[in-house]
This record gives structure tokens, C-alpha cells and sequence, in this order.
């Protein structure tokens, strides 16, 4: 096999193609500006130590193709691989993806080192992925990294074997297209890792793994971790379940998606003869639990807790602490694989027979009390009709149902502090009419 060697301090590949086959064939002008790409036929392409290679294009490696890189290996194009050993060597050198949209292709699986995101577009998978070697990193920088349903091996057990400045990973997808998950190889290692997960629309929810006992690897201990938003227009909604969940029941047997945040975590620990033991903390945004994005949610976020399966049904009682301001549950002493949520659920005082009306509210966007709601209404109600009126008696807020709230405002203006006359007009699933008027306080 012929190699191909480069130790200049840089090397700018600016061309049409680079057609590297078992015999070296390089058609190849340096500084030209209508260029692109680098296409390995089956070549050893060696990239020493100190040397800049630069393509700009794509890279694409075919079978028997191998690149042997020790130095820093820029491209601004996407990276497509068909070598079985994932073409580079696993623990040496530094790929940068440089360009603006790129993603990371092929049949075969590629193994980075270090693998830097730079530019300024996201960059996907489109095929299960390794990075870190022994001592690499995935360096996010700025970047939104897109799992795109697909597996992101991380084989560096150091918890800075992922760093960011603002960018973040998104999961997002749900089993039945297939997790997007990151797997880490965590192995018997004692410490705090931060899983930097992210939502569509840019929200950063991280998912802190904070071991505080260490498990015992059979060959490779890992944690795998993937999370995804629920579909909130199905009824009931927080759907479709986690993987191997087959319903989302509370202790007794009652339908309990209006209670829980519209987000499952899934957790799974994989090679350890004894699992390590840790503190976990999840992030959520806010329209994980509130009816802002469409949600017929029942949820008073100061309640939320962690609800975990089991294998065969829900924890009960849920667990954890939240954390309201900062948009956190965290648990302690799991050492279990599992999915989660989180759930809020509002215990009803003999069942349908209490109907609980919140005096005063202060919608100032704080995250506490934003909104005016009536917790259980929804689960004991056949027909239901809410009123809110004004002082001089015009009607600022109606609503048929019982789980949709108020913010305060009428004709999409805030109003201003005061008192407003609530008027409900309801039948129970018992038959028997409700009614109840009252005064609500509206505090800025």
C-alpha cells in the first residue's frame, strides 16, 4: 500500500477532487479557489504531527481507506466514511468541522479523537458516532449538535471529555423513531458529568450525572441518556411512552398525563456487575409543564417531582426536589436503569368532592403564580363554564375548560392590579351542579 505523508505546517487542499487510490493520484493545485473536497479510494493518508490540513469541501473515505491523523485535519464540508474501522485512528489528532451546515456521514461508524465544532451552522448525524478516544473531547463551542435520532459514543471517561461555551447536544426524538442518546463510558470513575442537552427551539436543559459511589465494570461501564418531548394535541397527552412503558397510571390505576410534564428522560446503565450510585438532576423548560405551547396540563411547578418506572409501574410516591427558579428536579441514590418524568399531581380530598378556587394570582413572569388555575377541576367535571368580570362588570375572561388558565390579561393587554368577580357554572361526574362565585386578586 502507498502512503501519503504530509508534515508541511499547512496544507491547503483548494481542488475540484483529490483522488487518492492504491496508487497515489493526486491531481491537486494549492491556492486555487473554485475547489473542493478529498475522496480516499484506499489509501494511508498520514497526517504528522504540527501539520494543518485544510480541505475545503468534503471528505469522503472509502473501504480499505484510512487516515492517519496526528495533526489538526480542517474541512468545511461534510465528513462521509465506508472504512469498517471508522477510518482514523482512535486516539490522535483533531478534525474540525469548519464549515456552516455539516454532518457526519457514511455506512460505517466513524472513531474520532477530538472532534472541534467550529463555524457557525449546526452539525448532525447521520450515523452512530465515537469520539474521545482515551484522553479526546467533543468540543461543542458554540454549536447546536444534532443527534438526529442517532447514538454519540463519548469513550473518554473524564467529565470535560464534552466542553461548551453555549452550544449544546439535542436529543429530542422519541423511540419510535429512535433515541438520540449520548453514551458515555463512564467506567468505575467517581465524578460529576454534565449530559448538555438542549431543545429545539434553543432552550439549554442539561442533565447533571453526579455519581457519588462508583460502580465495578464488567469491560466498559457506560451510562446512556436520552430525552424528548411528548406530542401535547393527543388525548391523553405525553405520548408516545418511553421504550418498554406501557402506561403512565398512578398508584391507582388513574390516567395521570394531565399531572405530568410533557418530557420523558431515558436512563440505562449497561456492563456493570454493580452499578454505580448517583445524584441526578434533570432540567425542563417551562413548556414542559405549563399550557403556554397547548398543553391541558394540571400542574402547580412548585409540586413537581421525579417519577421513575420500574420496570412493570410508576414509582409511587414520586421523589426528588424542584427547583422552580432554575427549572430543576434533582434525586438522589439511584442506581437503577430507568425512564423518568416529572410529575405534580394534586391529591383530590374525597374524590370529586373538593373543588379548591385560588384567591389571588400576581402574573409578573417571575415563575411563580403566573397564571390563575383550577387544580382538580378537570378530572371531576362533565361541563364546566368559568366567568371573570371587572369591577364595572364586563366580562375580561370565559373558558369551557377546566384545565386552561388565565394570565391576566383581556384583549391581549395586561391588566392592572385589582379585583375581578369569578362566576363557575359546573356539573360533577356525580350529576350534581356546582356553582361558585367569588373574588379573585389580580397582583402586580
Amino acid at each position: 500500500m502507498k502512503k501519503f505523508f504530509l508534515n508541511s505546517n499547512i496544507f491547503l487542499l483548494r481542488l475540484f477532487y483529490v483522488f487518492i487510490f492504491s496508487i497515489i493520484l493526486v491531481s491537486a493545485r494549492v491556492g486555487d479557489a473554485f475547489a473542493q473536497g478529498l475522496y480516499n479510494g484506499g489509501a494511508d493518508i498520514t497526517i504528522v504531527p504540527g501539520t494543518i490540513f485544510y480541505v475545503d469541501g468534503d471528505i469522503t473515505n472509502n473501504a480499505s481507506g484510512f487516515i492517519h491523523n496526528a495533526g489538526d485535519l480542517y474541512l468545511t464540508g461534510n465528513w462521509n466514511n465506508d472504512e469498517p474501522s471508522g477510518c482514523l485512528d482512535p486516539s490522535s489528532g483533531n478534525v474540525i468541522l469548519y464549515g456552516t451546515a455539516q454532518s457526519i456521514n457514511g455506512t460505517k461508524p466513524t472513531t474520532f479523537n477530538s472532534l472541534d465544532c467550529q463555524g457557525a451552522g449546526d452539525k448532525t448525524l447521520n450515523i452512530n458516532t465515537i469520539v474521545g478516544g482515551s484522553t479526546g473531547a467533543l468540543l461543542l463551542n458554540a454549536n447546536v449538535f444534532n443527534l438526529n435520532s442517532k447514538t454519540l459514543s463519548i469513550t473518554n471517561p473524564s467529565p470535560s471529555a464534552i466542553t461548551r461555551s453555549s452550544g449544546y447536544i439535542i436529543s429530542e426524538t422519541d423511540p419510535s423513531i429512535a433515541y438520540g442518546k449520548i453514551q458515555w463510558d463512564l467506567g468505575n470513575s467517581s465524578n460529576n458529568y454534565t449530559f448538555p442537552f438542549g431543545t429545539l427551539a434553543g432552550i439549554y436543559i442539561p442533565l447533571i450525572y453526579n455519581i457519588t459511589s462508583p460502580g465495578i465494570q464488567n469491560a466498559v461501564g457506560n451510562v446512556s441518556v436520552a430525552t424528548y418531548p411528548t406530542d401535547v394535541s393527543l388525548s391523553p397527552n405525553n405520548r408516545p411512552l418511553p421504550s418498554g412503558v406501557s402506561n403512565l397510571n398512578d398508584a391507582s390505576g388513574t390516567e395521570s398525563a394531565s399531572f405530568c410534564a410533557d418530557r420523558y428522560w431515558d436512563i440505562l446503565l449497561t456492563d456493570y456487575s454493580t452499578n454505580p450510585v448517583a445524584s441526578i438532576t434533570f432540567s425542563y423548560d417551562d413548556l414542559d409543564w405549563d399550557i403556554s405551547g397547548g398543553s391541558l396540563n394540571n400542574i402547580v411547578e412548585e409540586q413537581l417531582k421525579a417519577w421513575k418506572w420500574n420496570g412493570t409501574e410508576w414509582q409511587n410516591p414520586t421523589i426528588g426536589l424542584v427547583n422552580a427558579i432554575a427549572n430543576t428536579v434533582s434525586v438522589t441514590d439511584i442506581n437503577t436503569s430507568s425512564p423518568w418524568t416529572l410529575n405534580a399531581g394534586v391529591p383530590i380530598k374525597e374524590p370529586c368532592k373538593y373543588y379548591e378556587v385560588p384567591n389571588a394570582f400576581s402574573p409578573n413572569n417571575d415563575g411563580h403564580s403566573d397564571l390563575f388555575i383550577l387544580h382538580g377541576w378537570a378530572n371531576c367535571t362533565t361541563t364546566f363554564s368559568f366567568n371573570i368580570y371587572n369591577r364595572w362588570g364586563e366580562k375580561v375572561f370565559e373558558s369551557q375548560n377546566p384545565a386552561q388558565s388565565w394570565d391576566g390579561t383581556y384583549k391581549g393587554q395586561p391588566l392592572n392590579t385589582g379585583v375581578f368577580v369569578y362566576a363557575i357554572n359546573a356539573i360533577a361526574l356525580s350529576g350534581e351542579p356546582i356553582l361558585k362565585k367569588g373574588n379573585i386578586s389580580l397582583i402586580r
